[in-house]
């Protein structure tokens, strides 16, 4: 059976555009994000996918997760870790033989610094999606940090 498959690529670029960090990594669907999907498609849920988050894991999670790993960092407040997504932010390729294709590509602006980020996840409302465990990046607040996801949404026999 194929299942539904996820890269992600993080960039990390100085306000002039220079690139200092680059990231990719594969992406794991969390029991949370199969019920999200499961309850859309049965109308029990409309909620799309609103936020992308970070965290500080550095490990693939148990797929029962329901967050991301928080800082050791106390005094980083929770609202730093997120950024919303927009509709513009996502399209859907329809056109391949076996496969959906939904890639997302937005804009994270860090508030404060962030150092060593491990992780980054899709949010519908409270509801964690996915998990993504990456080498270690600081985000400073100065950087424009751009996440690329693209998810693979196979069809047929």
């Amino acid at each position: 059976m194929r299942q539904i498959r996820g890269r992600l690529r993080l960039d990390v670029r100085t306000a002039g555009g220079r690139l200092v960090a680059r990231r990719d990594a594969a992406n794991a669907v969390l029991r949370g994000g199969a019920e999200l999907v499961a309850r859309r498609l049965s109308g029990l849920d409309s909620q799309p996918i609103s936020a992308v988050a970070v965290g500080f894991g550095t490990e693939v999670a148990d797929l029962g997760a329901t967050a991301l790993t928080p800082p050791a960092d106390a005094g980083i407040p929770a609202a730093a870790l997120s950024s919303p997504i927009t509709p513009t932010d996502v399209t859907v390729q329809t056109g391949r033989p076996d496969t959906v294709l939904l890639s997302l590509a937005t804009a994270f602006h860090p508030t404060v610094t962030l150092p060593d980020v491990t992780e980054a996840g899709l949010l519908a409302g409270e509801r964690l999606y996915n998990q993504v465990v990456f080498e270690p990046v600081t985000l400073a607040a100065e950087h424009d940090v751009t996440f690329f996801w693209q998810i693979e949404f196979p069809f047929g026999h």
